[in-house]
Order: C-alpha cells, then sequence, then structure tokens
C-alpha cells in the first residue's frame, strides 16, 4: 500500500490515477473521494495532499498545458468504460522505460491523444462554464500584446469580471497575477533577443515593452537574479526558472 502522502504542491500540472483503492484527496482546500479508475486534475502550484482508506495503487505523471482547447480544473473525475486514459498513461510509461527509436516523438503523440482526451471527459467539459473560458481570450491577448501598454481594468470588464475576480480568475489558469504574466512574456522574450541577437540593451528594453534601459536591467535582475548584460557574457548564470514575485 502506497504512503499517503502529505500536503505540497508542484508547479506544474499534475495528473493522479487510481488504479485501485479507495480515499479522499483534499485539492485546492476541498475535498474529493477517489475510486479505482478515477483520477485527479491537480493545477500548478495547488495545494493537495492524499488519505488512503482502502490499499491504493496510483500512478502518476506532471506535465505542462496552457488550458487550450480547454480548461482542466482541479477535481476528481473517471475515466471512460473503455479505460482510455489509463491506456493511455500505460503506452507513455511503456514508450519512457523501453526507450525505442523516436521514442520522444512518440511520448509528444501520446500526450497530445492524452490532453484530447482528457477534454472529452463529459465532467470536464460541464466545468468549463463560458464566462470562465473568456479567462482564455484575456490570455490570449496579453501573449499577443505583452510589449505594449495594457490596461488590465478594462481587460477585466472585456473578459465579464471585477478587477478582483478577474486577477484571481487569471492567476487560478496561470499560476500567475496578469501583471507577472506580462513581466514573464518580457523576461522571456528578452532572453531570446539577448542570446540570438547582438541589439543593445537598451534597444531590447524598448523591443519587449520596458519604460527604460534601467527598469528592464532592474526587473531583469529581480526575477533571474542576474543583469542582462551578465547574462550576455554569461548564459548559463541564468537559473533555470527565472522568479517572479507576487505583486
Amino acid at each position: 500500500m502506497a504512503a499517503s502522502p502529505p500536503m505540497h504542491k508542484h508547479g506544474c500540472f499534475e495528473l493522479v490515477y487510481y488504479k485501485r483503492g479507495a480515499g479522499y484527496t483534499n485539492i485546492g482546500g476541498k475535498r474529493y473521494d477517489y475510486h479505482p479508475h478515477t483520477f485527479a486534475i491537480i493545477r500548478p502550484n495547488t495545494p493537495h495532499d492524499e488519505k488512503h482508506e482502502k490499499d491504493t495503487e496510483v500512478f502518476f505523471i506532471g506535465f505542462d498545458y496552457d488550458d487550450i482547447p480547454m480548461s482542466l480544473h482541479n477535481g476528481v473525475y473517471k475515466d471512460g468504460d473503455s479505460l482510455q486514459i489509463w491506456r493511455l498513461l500505460q503506452a507513455m510509461k511503456t514508450e519512457f522505460l523501453e526507450k525505442r527509436s523516436f521514442h520522444s516523438l512518440q511520448l509528444n503523440l501520446i500526450g497530445g491523444q492524452l490532453m484530447l482526451e482528457l477534454c472529452r471527459i463529459p465532467q470536464i467539459q460541464t466545468g468549463n462554464l463560458e464566462k470562465e473560458d473568456r479567462i482564455i481570450y484575456a490570455i490570449n491577448f496579453l501573449k499577443e500584446n505583452y510589449t505594449q501598454s495594457v490596461q488590465l481594468q478594462h481587460l477585466a470588464e472585456l473578459s465579464g469580471y471585477s478587477f478582483d475576480r478577474f486577477r484571481h480568475a487569471f492567476k487560478e489558469r496561470t499560476s500567475l497575477s496578469p501583471m507577472n504574466y506580462i513581466m514573464m512574456k518580457r523576461i522571456e522574450r528578452s532572453i531570446e533577443l539577448l542570446s540570438s541577437t547582438r541589439l543593445k540593451i537598451a534597444a531590447i528594453a524598448v523591443e519587449c515593452g520596458f519604460s527604460t534601459p534601467s527598469q528592464f536591467s532592474l526587473l531583469f535582475k529581480k526575477c533571474t537574479g542576474i543583469t542582462p548584460k551578465e547574462y550576455r557574457e554569461d548564459p548559463s548564470a541564468l537559473p533555470a526558472k527565472p522568479i517572479f514575485a507576487e505583486d
């Protein structure tokens, strides 16, 4: 019997499949019961634990997902009659362990099929209310316009939310506030330009939407621990994952 894990969280989505057993899991402060051939979806940075009441066998994976074409909400869901989710997870396990030719490509293909099957789960489909899906519009808008001056209050109104509710819903989807999401996109783009071009740092600051070169340098260092100049001189000094502090 697997040990019951204490409260913890991850920086990615997690899928926990219950092959057998019974018990419950607390996800983001809400309790869900699990049974054989159900699975939990846990969004990034969501505290969760697990309590086993019967001998339990689990299989779990972590993955990244941008909520397109459908948002995946926290919860416990039932696999279909054909156990398609379980079969795909086992196919992924086999490819990972055997590492046959083109196994990475095959894993990506199976992963894409898994996401499609998840989106077909009736409970997941009914959980995606039209108003909630407007957050996807906001995310896509910021993906395209992060270098511009964005009026977040106006974007919240277009999405049908008060600003406080918009900020909360946006963070549920991305694990970042709207402002920090913009900052993340700007820093990511600046890293690309610093490594692939010889543009001056001042020009990169303008290109990525920063007000001034000094603001760019200050925020770049705050998120990465090094300055743009230091990164250009030694790209290996960049941490694996920049930090975007809460605003």
